[in-house]
């Protein structure tokens, strides 16, 4: 049997992914929940159900098996899970259909990029001055001097380029030097 496209497997989840209260106009990981910006977004009220399951062939989402090859998991709808290439790395490969999507329903971007972005606050120790990391945070003159002196980085596991975390906070540890 040949590899479902993307929409087979998008096709397959729907009911599921409705549960979940997924917008499947908004494409996303199923696992992080995270996004990949204005591009892949369906904004038509009026799209048809095939244009909304078309669309999902287009998304830079990986198809990850949920029992593995290794352990008899076959390339049908049924087992294949459409993630980004960061939880696919981090997926749990096992004989177990439950251990899989009990892990996906627990991963979440927005907490991940929090704790990474706090990691970084104790690599430039300022876990300690986050009222005055966020008083910089809310100063959008600052913010686009940050910005714009912070260069664009390869992202080495989901592709594309983006300005990385460590950046910003190292900038912000740099000013909160020079208004000390």
């Amino acid at each position: 049997m040949a590899m479902p496209t993307k929409a087979q497997i998008f096709e397959y989840w729907m009911d599921w992914l409705d549960k979940k209260e997924f917008d499947w106009g908004e494409p996303c990981c199923w696992a992080c929940k995270r996004h990949f910006g204005a591009k892949f977004d369906l904004e038509k009220p009026q799209s048809t159900r095939e244009e909304i399951i078309k669309n999902w062939n287009s998304v830079p989402l990986q198809r990850c098996h949920i029992i593995p090859r290794q352990f008899g998991g076959e390339d049908t709808p049924s087992n294949l899970f459409l993630m980004c290439k960061s939880c696919h790395d981090k997926a749990p490969n096992t004989k177990s259909h439950e251990i899989f999507l009990n892990w996906a329903e627990k991963q979440n971007f927005t907490l991940d990029l929090k704790e990474n972005f706090m990691r970084e606050l104790r690599t430039f120790e300022l876990s300690d001055r986050i009222d005055d990391v966020n008083k910089i945070l809310e100063n959008k003159e600052l913010m686009k001097q940050i910005y714009s002196s912070s260069g664009l980085h390869m992202n080495q596991v989901r592709g594309g380029v983006e300005i990385t975390i460590s950046s910003i906070v190292g900038q912000i540890a740099e000013e909160l030097k020079r208004q000390d």
